[in-house]
């Protein structure tokens, strides 16, 4: 996050500072130019979202797709570390209404649960996790939390996703999450499309035209890219537009 904004802030600094080179258009990284996927749709007969018009071309009843934007990986990690995250640290919680922690925006939020944290994520190396979270969705249905999305979250998506989605690839995921749950709780894909036959997923941002990726998408995208989490960006474009004036 801070490299990106200092790479915004240096052409003015260089130029304030009489040492502006040429001026250059800004280039897509590699990994992001290498992940990228267009496609030409019909435009909707209704208002529609992009991303609901892409999810209703790719899904089929063989090949799921799911607009989950923060909801899929924030509710699974939500269901699998739930004692850590309502672990009773001192100041963090004053009133039985609370949906989460006084100090879920604190630097130090993981850090002060290290050990209950350890104890939830350990289950991802065996085969108890999938139970675990399946278990709990069932327990604390509708029960508020910071990480679940109940509205989102159905069993018939928990299963796909616990069938499809490596242990390894969750713990990637959380790990990264963790890391700054303040900034990492957003920003992540779109979509999510399932293969269930084969065991394999894949996260998708959508893009329709004139969308840029926001900073805390790309970097999402570029960690999951060098980490071999399957993800891409597909660029919208509606047919006939592109004949525009």
């Amino acid at each position: 996050e801070e490299l990106q904004k200092l790479r915004r802030m240096l052409p003015r600094l260089l130029r304030n500072t009489g040492q502006a080179k040429a001026r250059q258009r800004a280039q897509a990284s590699p990994a992001l130019l290498q992940m990228r996927a267009d496609i030409l749709l019909d435009p909707p007969a209704a208002p529609l979202s992009v991303e609901y018009a892409l999810r209703a071309h790719w899904h089929s009843e063989t090949h799921p797709v799911f607009y989950v934007e923060n909801a899929l990986i924030n509710s699974l990690f939500g269901l699998l570390c739930w004692p850590a995250i309502f672990a009773p640290v001192q100041g963090a919680f004053f009133h039985p209404f609370q949906s989460g922690p006084a100090d879920l925006s604190a630097p130090d939020f993981c850090a002060r649960r290290s050990h209950e944290f350890a104890l939830c994520l350990a289950q991802l190396d065996t085969p108890d996790y999938a139970q675990t979270i399946l278990q709990r969705y069932a327990e604390k249905q509708g029960v508020q939390s910071p990480f679940v999305f109940w509205g989102v979250l159905t069993e018939p998506l928990l299963r796909l996703a616990l069938d499809c989605i490596s242990a390894a690839h969750l713990k990637l995921l959380f790990a990264r999450l963790m890391q700054d749950v303040k900034t990492n709780r957003s920003g992540f894909p779109d979509l999510v499309r399932f293969w269930p036959a084969e065991n394999r997923y894949e996260l998708v941002e959508v893009k329709g035209p004139g969308d840029k990726l926001q900073d805390n998408q790309i970097r999402w995208l570029q960690y999951c890219s060098e980490h071999g989490i399957p993800v891409s960006v597909c660029h919208v474009q509606w047919r006939g537009a592109e004949d525009g004036p």
